[in-house]
């Protein structure tokens, strides 16, 4: 992390800012959590049918993850916690600032947006976690790898769900119409794009920068939440999921995930989250389960939509 922040007219690097009064270190927070993200009242339509925001700017994203993520190890955690209770008094979920126009990145979007076959990528990875998990490590060396790959794990299936979601919008352009008309109004056209048309600009320039818009919200999008996930999935390409799917697992094991990306290994109470062989074999057998449930079922959806409604699944 490289972000200069200026302090009574000093540039101060993220690693030097705790040298900084209190006061000081929580401005610079607070500034920082503004200038990425805003109450969504402010600018994300209401889905009064739904009964809540959507996020069309990405989100909703939580005030302690995001500001752990990006401060955890700079700043003193009860700090953190101070301006994370401040903001929550205002707003549990959060959208991206409406006021960015450069929150995506142009090699992550050629990464996923050119990505093959991610479902056997997805196997891929995790076989090689299996087999890193195999390593002759002992001790401490080996609990921290164990807590490396449990949020390995976690990553491998976001990245999943990122990928195939990307993936499977290629496969049938009526899957575009599906996602912004039902899937919780999470995208809205800009203005540069909206106009278009009136340009003069042919139909074929309209259609690839709307695909392309429509990728970057994805890529820009929230996939930490496995039941909000598998809604879009649901709202776009009418997939069936079943109550054996391992969704609750799969949520514990994020909020474990988050415990041990920031905040240092503890939890909230200050408790050591101690990540066990079992714990690891667990997480990797509900991962598959739920990453080749997830395959199955995008897979049937396509291959019936493809077929007018008749398919050997």
């Amino acid at each position: 992390m490289s972000e200069i922040f200026m302090i009574n007219d000093k540039k101060v690097p993220l690693k030097s800012l705790q040298y900084n009064s209190k006061a000081n270190q929580l401005e610079v927070m607070r500034n920082w959590f503004y200038e990425h993200y805003e109450d969504p009242v402010n600018s994300c339509p209401y889905n009064s049918r739904e009964g809540g925001y959507a996020y069309i700017y990405g989100g909703p994203y939580d005030a302690d993850e995001e500001l752990q993520g990006y401060f955890g190890g700079f700043v003193k955690d009860d700090y953190i916690q101070e301006l994370v209770d401040e903001l929550q008094a205002d707003c549990f979920e959060w959208s991206g600032n409406s006021n960015n126009t450069d929150w995506y990145d142009d090699d992550l979007y050629n990464a996923v947006t050119s990505s093959e076959a991610p479902f056997a990528k997805f196997v891929g990875n995790i076989e090689g976690i299996k087999s890193l998990a195999n390593g002759e490590f002992e001790g401490e060396r080996k609990d921290h790898l164990l807590s490396l790959l449990y949020t390995n794990v976690i990553t491998t299936l976001e990245t999943l769900y990122v990928e195939l979601f990307i993936s499977a919008i290629n496969e049938d352009e009526s899957y575009i119409a599906e996602f912004i008309e039902k899937g919780k109004s999470e995208f809205k056209v800009s203005k540069e794009i909206a106009a278009l048309p009136f340009k003069g600009e042919p139909i074929e320039k309209v259609r690839n920068e709307l695909l392309k818009a429509v990728k970057e919200h994805l890529i820009s999008a929230s996939w930490h939440n496995t039941d909000r996930v598998l809604k879009r999935f649901k709202a776009t390409f009418d997939i069936d999921v079943q109550k054996d799917w391992p969704i609750d697992a799969i949520e514990i094991a994020t909020l474990k995930r988050n415990h041990l990306v920031h905040r240092g290994g503890k939890d909230k109470d200050g408790n050591l989250v101690v990540i066990t062989e079992q714990d690891l074999d667990e997480l990797l057998g509900h991962t598959m389960s739920i990453g080749e449930k997830l395959y199955r079922s995008l897979e049937i959806a396509v291959l019936t939509k493809s077929a007018g409604g008749e398919t050997e699944f």
